[in-house]
């Protein structure tokens, strides 16, 4: 269908000086979109601060070019002599504009990123599309979203099928014709490229979803694999839905406007036939919380315990419905054939029971693909064969779906490791509201114990003794609602790291082919040590992260440690040392066994676990002795050959964080309850690391990865409850004997609040805690904010970006959809690498809250860097780095607070 594009460029503020004599630039700026003529202002001579309110540019596009084609704003820099010298781009992407129920117009300030010098001031501008939808034939209707949940202004109606979709092209780095370019022209090509690719992929999807008679992807995810010479893919995953917009309540006094931006001022009025009124949805997105009150033996699933999950439903008449593929004998190629759900929260009785973790790896190499045009069918068969793989574990646990599935990919040289990773599980396609469910049961084992293929000692459960559950429980989801838990949450992390000879071809893949199923089985020996030492017997969210270089592999497991009610105590972790060839003497492994004994009565008292349910009656009186060999059959045994088995152990029992902060790898802390009032202050904080990986070993790793966690924390020390959640890792090794670890998070000031204390008492601490807050926690950002003050690029301070799916408190209003920003970096004079990064972050972070002010939003939900890719350069001082952040741009109003206007 047609359509046109109107653009209108009005002003720029704070431009680089570009004329060393007048020391000011004469600026101008093209407007290009698809092949179409390029529009050009005039020339605003002498001034830094531009002003050109140029006439409304017209482009005419149809239906495929305004989803995949974005809108390119170059400022250039008049030279009468030399050929005129760029600025920077700015990229739009139309498709937020496209969308049902969203504006079909944008304006705000945008900054100008250059890929060499990174923001250079700002430029103001109007964009509005007429566009004529037609849901039948087009995507544009179909909406994507990041979080694992559906926002809480829709209700689910019905789950449809797991989605996915990837398109490759040339890499334009390696694909110069004449092999001489300038690094800028590479850059943007690149830059330009990968954002292409992902509006394509989105529109390419969106036509499935339309074809399984859905309307939104929820879980939505984009991966890019860079594979060099071979060429760029964009792949993505998601679930198709069937969601409906809730009915909209009667609006308060109080409650804002239809359009939440700024309008542009009287000199850029708005034509009236382009607005499109949002409309008003105030419906709360609670936080997920689960009570010690909840360990009881059957819960009635009433619409009022489903308010608490997070995700918003119809009521009893309109249950929400799973369709479930049927698996046929011969397995077909279709994607819905594989019952695989990236969806992650779901309300009580969806989830009967949990088999435990699936996943399958493999290693390809990308010089064995065949030609260039069959490669993107040779990939899917690749990822093809992991999904059958994960199919075959799947069914093996007696499940009948998998939920929490993601894949990624891992590429060295012409090495490519895949991996495909879920939750398998038993789903009730259509659960009745009215239904009584035990909370206990998704806990329980859904396999036959006797048939299984792997050797697994079943428990009674501990909370309704009926049902069979094991030892330990590795979950990909978070904890569903109304699990029964014991004490609080706290994060969890491990790795395993090992070296490797320099290899290439087939030897290479061999080796870390043989190396990989030693790191799992590692990785999983810490987890299971670190969960004893702690006092708790499952992992959630678990996260893994691979990362395989020229001459060394790393793979790290993190996620949130609980104490599940229905699993067997965990005992403590016991050491012995009875082999010839130990080098340790039984006084040390004495004093070994007894930290292990201490840290253990730490973490119980630390984490609120009930003795009652962590251990059955007072403490076992344990005997150190080495010559003691009688332990009980659920009690693991470390035996302790070399000094490095001893630094693991130690390393495992020192504490990360401090003991009134609360950790997690999602959003949430299990067991932790709506007693605090989460304060509005909560930002982004990040911490890299570099690492020299000659003669590293898994301990010493350890130990600088605590280290830099425990900085990490150092930025919240002041106050008395915090939280420190969405911990995540990203990895890369950009030379043969350097690794670099980036380690991000979200930290949010808590006060706890007394029943007896009063509003405006509570009110007037908040904002105390708000003003000290934030100057500690943005102090990684000043180094930013000095380059950037005179510029105004961080004016969007009030769009706030979380990686959580919601702000406890907070009313969505809103949802505009995701957003992604695919940015390129580089520089001949880096000095230090890791503030390098932290200041490219951080403008990247100013280029999204742009756009979603632009909008008219205040939050990004789901704030992920997506990809974060370093390259060192052939001269010392070179480095180039990738990077692609995304979320769902949406607006709230608070509760009880100024809105983020006023501010």
């Amino acid at each position: 269908m047609p359509g046109i594009v109107k653009v209108r460029i009005l002003e720029g503020r704070d431009l680089p000086i570009m004329d060393r004599a007048s020391e000011l630039t004469d600026a101008y700026v093209d407007v290009k979109f698809h092949e179409r003529t390029i529009f050009r202002t005039q020339v605003c001579s002498k001034t830094l601060c531009p002003k050109w309110n140029s006439d409304w540019f017209t482009f005419e596009v149809d239906d495929e070019q305004i989803q995949e084609d974005l809108l390119q704003i170059k400022v250039f820099d008049k030279d009468t002599v030399t050929a005129n010298d760029p600025i920077g781009k700015v990229h739009v992407s139309l498709v937020p504009l496209t969308s049902p129920g969203n504006p079909n117009y944008l304006t705000g300030w945008f900054p100008i990123f250059d890929t060499l010098h990174g923001i250079r001031g700002e430029i103001k501008i109007i964009v509005k599309v007429k566009y004529i939808s037609d849901t039948k034939q087009s995507s544009c209707g179909v909406k994507f979203f990041y979080s694992k949940t559906v926002p809480s202004i829709y209700h689910l109606v019905e789950v449809k099928s797991f989605v996915e979709e990837l398109v490759i092209e040339d890499d334009p780095e390696y694909k110069w014709i004449d092999k001489i370019r300038t690094t800028r022209a590479s850059n943007e090509a690149r830059q330009l490229l990968f954002l292409r690719l992902a509006s394509s992929l989105q529109r390419k999807i969106g036509s499935k979803v339309l074809d399984l008679g859905g309307n939104a992807v929820i879980g939505y995810r984009q991966c890019l694999d860079l594979e060099g010479s071979f060429g760029v893919v964009v792949r993505a995953i998601g679930t198709c839905v069937t969601i409906k917009e809730n009915r909209m309540p009667p609006c308060s006094p109080t409650t804002p406007g239809p359009d939440y931006r700024a309008y542009p001022a009287d000199s850029y009025p708005i034509t009236p036939e382009y607005d499109s009124p949002h409309k008003v949805l105030p419906l709360l997105l609670k936080q997920s919380s689960v009570s010690k009150s909840s360990v009881t033996k059957k819960h009635s699933c009433t619409s009022d315990s489903l308010s608490d999950t997070g995700m918003s439903f119809p009521d009893a008449t309109s249950p929400v419905q799973f369709n479930l593929p049927i698996i046929q004998p011969k397995m077909a190629s279709n994607y819905a054939d594989f019952p695989f759900y990236t969806m992650g929260s779901f309300p009580p009785g969806f989830v009967t029971n949990i088999g435990g973790l699936v996943s399958s790896r493999s290693v390809r190499l990308l010089d064995k693909l065949e030609t260039m045009s069959e490669e993107s069918d040779t990939r899917d068969k690749l990822w093809l064969e992991l999904r059958k793989e994960v199919r075959t574990h799947m069914k093996t646990l007696g499940c009948t779906a998998v939920i929490g599935y993601s894949e990624q990919s891992t590429i060295c040289d012409k090495l490519c490791v895949l991996s495909a990773i879920g939750t398998a599980v038993i789903l009730n396609p259509s659960p009745s509201l009215a239904d009584e469910f035990i909370a206990c049961k998704p806990c329980h084992i859904p396999y036959n114990v006797q048939s299984s293929p792997f050797n697994i000692t079943p428990h009674n459960c501990s909370v309704c003794g009926s049902g069979k559950v094991p030892d330990i429980l590795l979950t990909t989801i978070d904890i569903l609602p109304n699990t029964p838990v014991n004490g609080n949450g706290c994060f969890i992390q491990v790795q395993a790291f090992r070296t490797k000879k320099k290899q290439t071809g087939e030897n290479s893949a061999r080796d870390i082919g043989q190396q990989l199923p030693f790191l799992e089985y590692e990785i999983h020996q810490q987890l299971s040590h670190k969960l004893k030492i702690k006092g708790m017997n499952a992992v959630v969210g678990i996260r893994y992260e691979l990362c395989v270089g020229e001459t060394a592999i790393l793979y790290i497991a993190s996620g949130t440690a609980v104490y599940l009610s229905a699993l067997p105590p965990a005992s403590p972790l016991r050491v012995r040392c009875d082999t010839a060839e130990s080098t340790q003497s039984p006084d040390q492994v004495d004093k070994l066994q007894e930290a292990i004994q201490a840290a253990y009565e730490k973490n119980v008292t630390c984490y609120n676990i009930s003795r009652s349910e962590s251990i059955s009656g007072p403490a076992p009186d344990l005997n150190l002795s080495v010559t003691n060999k009688i332990f009980n059959q659920d009690v693991i045994v470390v035996d302790i050959e070399d000094p490095k088995d001893e630094k693991k152990i130690e390393n495992s029992l020192k504490s990360l964080f401090l003991d009134h902060m609360f950790t997690s790898s999602s959003s949430t802390v299990p067991g932790v309850n709506g007693d605090m009032i989460p304060c509005e202050a909560a930002h982004i904080m990040t911490q890299i690391c570099r690492i020299d990986t000659p003669g590293l070993e898994t301990a010493d790793l350890d130990k600088i990865i605590n280290k830099n966690m425990q900085l990490l924390c150092f930025k919240l020390r002041k106050y008395k409850s915090c939280f420190l959640s969405n911990i995540r890792f990203n990895v890369h090794m950009p030379d043969d004997d350097e690794l670099v670890i980036l380690i991000s998070a979200i930290g949010t000031i808590s006060l706890p609040v007394s029943p007896v204390v009063r509003a405006v008492d509570t009110k007037r601490r908040f904002h105390r805690f708000l003003s000290s807050a934030s100057n500690e926690i943005r102090f990684c950002e000043e180094e930013l904010n000095s380059s950037l003050e005179s510029s105004g690029s961080l004016n969007n301070t009030a769009v706030q970006l979380t990686p959580a799916d919601h702000i406890p408190g907070a009313t969505v209003q809103h949802c505009f959809g995701h957003l992604s920003v695919f940015l390129i970096r580089e520089s001949a004079d880096v000095r230090d690498l890791s503030s390098f990064t932290k200041n490219f972050i951080m403008e990247a972070q100013a280029i999204m809250r742009a756009h979603v002010a632009s909008l008219g939003g205040n939050v990004l939900f789901e704030f992920r860097i997506s990809e974060l890719v370093l390259i060192d350069g052939p001269q010392k001082f070179q480095a180039q780095i990738l990077l692609s952040i995304s979320g769902d741009a949406a607006h709230v109003i608070y509760e009880n607070r100024p809105s983020s206007s006023s501010g």
